[in-house]
């Protein structure tokens, strides 16, 4: 039975990857589009954001539908490989807006079926910390292959590969089983509450959410324009980062309950906003450097601390595919928005502003009660 329920959480965490990888291959979709297609850089970054935003749209609408599991996993990974298929046919941008929309909506059907088979868990902390160091090892990998593919086939290779791989991974589903439904009516028992504390979470990622998507984005252009540092040297302090964002899950899978949920995620925003005063306000290639480590191992642990909290919240699943929607809403609008605001600022300039973000974040944490602590805790 052990072995089952392990099973039938690996087949979630790999319909959760497989939706959320239209965000982890953003930076090569940019390129493989502009580079394929003749694209400028505007449509190919609207691309981009079309399919994120339609992923955010099917977690939205699919999260709080009934229609979950293995099923809809199935019938979003079909309408991804089909979007996929055609994008390795497709021979303008126009073409290529509308598949990648319908690709979006496929990886939100993705997205809300693996939420659901994780928020089930017994013990959601661990099962999201080892989610994510399963996410971090398969977007690597797949990352890593990404380039080879352009650089040998083009778009065409690129999406031909990832038809085969979606396709391939989706055998992975079989193992999936039938959520237990008595967890779901447990917790809609105070509706008043649950709407509190959804409103409050969703605030919370979203306050964090659009400045550190941002941050993500122009984090090269920063290093490079204003310490002057080499784009490979700034390659490697990202890559290095992430890598020690490692830490988190390990650090969450090893203390499990023990510290709660709310003081470990005020500690993390508190952190985050010490992070950005030194990777900005004092802006040397040393602040950069720890800078960016640090603040890669609280995200990692913050995220998989409130990815906890929602699963206790609602084991159905549908706060865990909403909280990842704003995170790819995020993902999607931020970037824009500070491009336009980087054109006649810095980001040394506007870094307070930023931490006026994560200190509202900070109170819409601080004002829940008991409700993000694990059930055994409450």
């Amino acid at each position: 039975m052990k072995i089952k329920g392990y099973l039938n959480l690996f087949s979630g965490m790999v319909m959760l990857e497989l939706g959320n990888l239209s965000s982890t291959l953003a930076p090569f979709n940019v390129g493989v589009i502009s580079d394929g297609f003749i694209a400028s850089s505007q449509d190919s970054g609207l691309v981009v954001s079309l399919e994120l935003f339609f992923a955010a749209i099917g977690a939205l609408f699919f999260g709080a539908s009934n229609l979950k599991g293995q099923k809809l996993a199935f019938l979003g990974c079909f309408v991804v490989v089909v979007c996929y298929y055609l994008g390795s046919l497709s021979t303008s941008v126009s073409e290529i807006f509308l598949i990648k929309s319908f690709s979006g909506l496929g990886c939100g059907m993705l997205i809300a079926s693996g939420h659901s088979i994780l928020a089930a868990s017994k013990e959601p902390n661990r099962t999201y910390a080892m989610f994510t160091v399963f996410a971090s090892c398969t977007g690597a990998t797949l990352v890593y292959f990404s380039s080879i593919w352009i650089e040998e086939g083009g778009y065409v290779k690129f999406f031909t590969n990832f038809v085969f791989i979606y396709a391939a991974l989706s055998l992975f589903f079989f193992l999936a089983t039938k959520p237990d439904l008595s967890l779901t009516s447990e917790s809609n028992t105070n509706k008043n509450s649950k709407l509190y504390i959804f409103t409050c979470l969703i605030l919370a990622v979203l306050f964090f959410e659009v400045p550190s998507s941002g941050i993500w984005a122009f984090m090269e252009r920063f290093g490079v324009e204003d310490l002057g540092m080499n784009v490979s040297r700034v390659g490697e302090v990202i890559s290095i980062s992430i890598i020690f964002s490692l830490i988190g899950p390990l650090f969450v899978g090893l203390v499990g309950n023990r510290l709660g949920r709310k003081i470990p995620i005020l500690v993390c925003l508190f952190l985050s906003s010490f992070c950005i005063y030194f990777i900005f306000g004092v802006a040397t290639v040393d602040t950069f450097y720890y800078g960016n480590i640090t603040w890669n191992i609280i995200f990692t642990i913050m995220v998989i601390f409130i990815l906890g909290a929602s699963a206790d919240i609602d084991p159905s699943g549908k706060l865990g595919s909403w909280l990842n929607a704003c995170m790819l809403l995020s993902a999607s609008i931020s970037p824009a928005v500070f491009g336009w605001i980087l054109l006649d600022q810095s980001l040394s300039e506007i870094y307070p502003y930023l931490m006026f973000f994560l200190l509202a974040a900070f109170v819409c944490i601080f004002i829940t009660k008991r409700e993000l602590e694990p059930i055994d805790k409450v």
